[in-house]
């Protein structure tokens, strides 16, 4: 099977870099059509994936985190949107720090998932397809494989993104983020329906549609999402205190807050929502920023093939 390993050597705040020796001699062992590609920059794995599926790849394996697999799978499609085909299978090797996705299919991290690439066990499982309006104020449009969210998470991406954090863990660095996202952060207002049916809303907080349980290194956001339902979980915050969501937080990261006053869930096939307020509200992928309201997602069931 004809094979190209997609590398993100910053991946895991430089974890996949050290990894790399003890991973490669491995990795060529168990592969012998192996191409490795190293990425520099982002939107390199999207491109770098693209070109290889183009070329005849059979598999991708991606090496890093989160936002690496975000790229890769974003590089099975055409810049159209359109697939590309034949369509490869996706071996993901988890290496990054929040591995929200790793955790939500229930498979180890790198170097223990490289004895997957020895399975012939493969599994199709959903995309999240996101139109959003992009900082050009353009409809843009992006694929997705675990969480697409607006509002206080996005603002916590964007900060992360920005400055990167000095805490050892993931967890912390977020949960330091949401700190300071929340001394300035003001609900917004939208409208939003899922499936045609409006979801009664007035000041939010956030706005999630999950294909996966969990974000945020770890919040489970959507506990009862299944990777590949059909269907996509929607979990609304509505507007509460500062004070009130941080005394909630442990609820969000066990997974019991859709029984709490100010949370909406439903499930369905297509979100759409469209702000009532110039100010933007922030739209989020993957742990990647993309852009900001109005914004439409939907579920395409059965679009990746994974082997893990």
């Amino acid at each position: 099977m004809r094979t190209c390993a997609i590398v993100n050597p910053a991946a895991g705040g430089g974890r996949v870099r050290r990894l790399w020796s003890a991973l490669a001699p491995r990795l060529r062992g168990m592969v012998p059509n192996l191409t490795v590609k190293w990425t520099t920059a982002p939107g390199d794995a999207t491109a770098l994936t693209r070109a290889a599926v183009r070329s005849g790849a059979e598999r991708i394996v991606a090496v890093g985190g989160d936002g690496t697999l975000h790229e890769v799978v974003n590089g099975f499609f055409a810049t159209d949107g359109t697939p590309l085909s034949p369509a490869p299978v996706l071996t993901p090797l988890a290496c990054g720090t929040g591995s929200d996705f790793r955790r939500g299919l229930g498979v180890p991290a790198a170097p223990a998932a490289l004895e997957r690439l020895s399975t012939p066990r493969t599994r199709s499982v959903d995309l999240l397809r996101v139109a959003y309006t992009s900082a050009a104020g353009e409809r843009a449009y992006r694929y997705a494989l675990n969480v697409v969210s607006m509002g206080l998470s996005g603002r916590v991406v964007h900060r992360l993104q920005r400055d990167r954090g000095l805490l050892p863990f993931a967890r912390l660095r977020y949960v330091e983020a949401l700190l300071r996202v929340l001394a300035v952060h003001r609900p917004f207002r939208a409208a939003l329906e899922v499936d045609g049916t409006p979801v009664p809303a007035s000041a939010l907080h956030l706005v999630a549609a999950a294909n996966g349980p969990s974000f945020g290194a770890g919040l489970r956001i959507a506990p009862d999402a299944v990777l590949d339902d059909g269907r996509l979980d929607v979990t609304v915050l509505h507007d509460v205190s500062a004070l009130a969501l941080l005394g909630r937080l442990h609820h969000f990261y066990r997974g019991t807050h859709p029984s709490l006053r100010g949370v909406t869930t439903r499930r369905g096939r297509r979100l759409r929502i469209r702000p009532r307020q110039a100010a933007p509200v922030l739209v989020e992928a993957d742990g990647e920023l993309l852009g900001r309201l109005p914004a439409t997602v939907e579920t395409m069931p059965d679009a990746l093939r994974l082997q893990y």
